[in-house]
């Protein structure tokens, strides 16, 4: 497993597909490497050639993120060269593995549960559905050569690079006595916290239901789950992997099983496939009947059952009683206890908890704006010149 601070060399170009052959069959050669030795470094080759072999773009770079293993390094490998295929304009590509696992896992031999390599896998797969065509092929390891020899380099080079010792100061706690690689760096806005806090700050968000973002005070940054996931236990990883599931269906399209058991997030789009196929939504088991897939859920559950249950006017009654108010974006239930009446929801949306109106458009007060002063209007300014000038004038003639 590969541990450290990475770098990135920028990527060599050799070229870029031949107009004239736009639709011509390319090659994508891929490894993703891990060193044995105590410093556990992590790098990647990737070589696109044509049809001749001639390498068309060829790059290397260490690979980013903490205990990275050999199945995660290829994975990476592989999608970062799909990528750049697809931004050369390849719509056929011919991807050449020498790693058994990789091979059975896109050919869809293997298949791997909701986890950090999962969530790859699913990532290049996506990728994959893109080109109009991609075919992988199983070769042995000196027919990847480019690729290779890049990857090996990349390890070699990194392995030679000592540690930085340089100490650093954690934003969270302010401790001005830990090493850099101790420290955790965000990549889209730069700040820097210790593995022991940042680690601390997600499990507290995954378990408040919150976003998992930058720590750093009003920064909207998201915390990326393939770099955080090594410093979770599986379970929180699981929590992870369910909020980006909840988040990628958008609120109106979202369905939640109707068996009180179960409650299993659905899409509409996957409740009318599973419908299609199946006939039924199957997506519990009733471990009294021995693990018999049952159905739980069908397409017209919400237009068979339009009243509310008994417990859905429970709830209503109890709300109405505590006084509290839904998230008109997300429809999640939120209880005030004290401050403000502006409440931002877990989803990011901003609204008035006295009226449930999105903020700002209501008569009542919010108290200062979270996000900083607002600019005065043109008009206000103008107007504030000329008060100024005025009193300016009136001060040189009582001079005079």
């Amino acid at each position: 497993m590969a541990k450290g601070f990475p770098r990135i060399d920028e990527p060599k170009h050799a070229g870029k597909p031949t107009p004239a052959k736009p639709n011509g069959l390319y090659r994508l050669y891929f490894k993703g490497m891990v060193s044995e030795d105590p410093l556990a470094v992590a790098g990647l080759g990737i070589a696109i050639c044509g049809e001749k072999d001639d390498v068309l773009f060829q790059m290397k770079t260490p690979i980013f993120g903490s205990y990275v293993t050999e199945l995660e390094a290829e994975l990476r490998a592989l999608k970062r060269g799909l990528s750049e295929a697809l931004g050369l304009g390849i719509n056929h590509i011919s991807i050449y593995c020498d790693y058994q696992p990789i091979y059975r896992l896109i050919t869809g031999r293997s298949v791997l549960e909701e986890s950090l390599s999962g969530m790859l896998l699913n990532e290049v797969q996506h990728i994959r559905r893109k080109f109009a065509s991609s075919f992988p092929i199983f070769v042995a390891p000196q027919n990847i050569r480019y690729a290779y020899e890049l990857a090996r380099e990349t390890v070699v080079c990194e392995t030679r690079i000592q540690v930085d010792t340089q100490k650093t100061t954690c934003a969270i706690c302010l401790d001005e006595d830990i090493n850099a690689d101790q420290m955790f760096s965000v990549d889209k806005c730069g700040h820097w916290f210790c593995s022991e806090c940042l680690k601390r700050h997600i499990e507290v968000k995954l378990l408040e239901q919150g976003f998992v973002r930058c720590p750093q005070h009003r920064c909207k940054s998201k915390l990326p789950f393939t770099r955080c996931a090594y410093l979770l236990t599986p379970e929180l990883q699981a929590i992870w992997l369910q909020r980006i599931k909840e988040d990628s269906i958008p609120v109106s399209e979202r369905f939640y099983c109707p068996n009180l058991r179960c409650s299993a997030l659905m899409s509409e789009k996957e409740l009318w496939k599973s419908t299609k196929e199946a006939g039924v939504r199957r997506c519990c088991a009733d471990v009294k009947f021995r693990g018999i897939i049952i159905c739980c859920a069908t397409i017209n559950y919400k237009r068979l059952h339009p009243n509310p249950t008994e417990n859905d006017g429970k709830l209503k009654a109890l709300a109405d009683e505590k006084m509290w108010r839904q998230c008109g974006k997300c429809q999640h239930m939120i209880e005030l206890s004290q401050g403000c009446i502006r409440i931002e929801c877990r989803c990011g949306h901003e609204f008035c908890y006295q009226c449930g109106a999105e903020a700002g458009r209501c008569p009542h007060g919010h108290g200062p704006d979270p996000r900083g002063v607002r600019p005065l209007p043109m008009w206000l300014k103008i107007l504030s010149w000329v008060i100024f000038l005025g009193l300016a004038i009136l001060v040189i003639w009582y001079v005079k």
